[in-house]
């Protein structure tokens, strides 16, 4: 399964980020925005294959619709049975367990903590990577060539089924303070 991009929206901004650090943790979605507002869920989540949104914010309904409409998978994020899928689409509690959450926004979502599958030396290229060492410099600190490096990277991608580097840092770092996910270098 292909990793989904997901964007958290909810009426507060550390709930969102929370979330979505949360669901960092799962190889198969990456989250690559947070919202606060209705408008914001659906100017980020147009981008998205999937929103979570928080049913409480002013304007929730409307965007839910307008996302629907462009195709985007819509979750919402309210009070009631968890998976609940009625006419409005899926519906998840909010005293879910993310797990719960991660299953309605991709289903057979996996499980959480892709990163325990790589090796200590991918563990290692993958923070110096993050860290925003180029892969010259990687394989200087390493005392590997750059072309072994490629390798393991191209293997890092592989085990947490991501596409590229971001995604792959994405998955095992999180958040990023509600900015677009874009690592940083610190």
């Amino acid at each position: 399964m292909s990793p989904r991009a997901v964007v958290v929206a909810h009426r507060e901004a550390m709930v969102a980020e929370g979330i979505a650090a949360a669901l960092a943790r799962y190889p198969s979605i990456i989250p690559i925005a947070v919202a606060t507002t209705a408008t914001e869920a659906e100017l980020t989540g147009s981008k998205a294959d999937v929103v979570a949104i928080d049913a409480l914010i002013p304007g929730a309904e409307r965007a839910t619709y307008r996302l629907r409409r462009k195709g985007v998978r819509v979750v919402l994020l309210a009070d009631g049975p968890t998976g609940k899928e009625d006419g409005e689409g899926v519906r998840v509690s909010t005293k879910a367990s993310v797990a719960s959450l991660a299953r309605a926004l991709v289903p057979g979502a996996g499980v959480p903590g892709g990163e325990h599958r790589l090796t200590a030396r991918q563990r290692e290229v993958l923070d110096l990577v993050a860290g925003g060492f180029s892969g010259k410099q990687v394989a200087r600190r390493l005392g590997i060539s750059p072309k072994t490096v490629e390798r393991h990277k191209t293997r890092i991608y592989d085990r947490l089924g991501v596409p590229n580097q971001t995604a792959a840092v994405v998955a095992v770092l999180g958040v990023n303070g509600g900015r677009p996910w874009i690592p940083s270098s610190t």
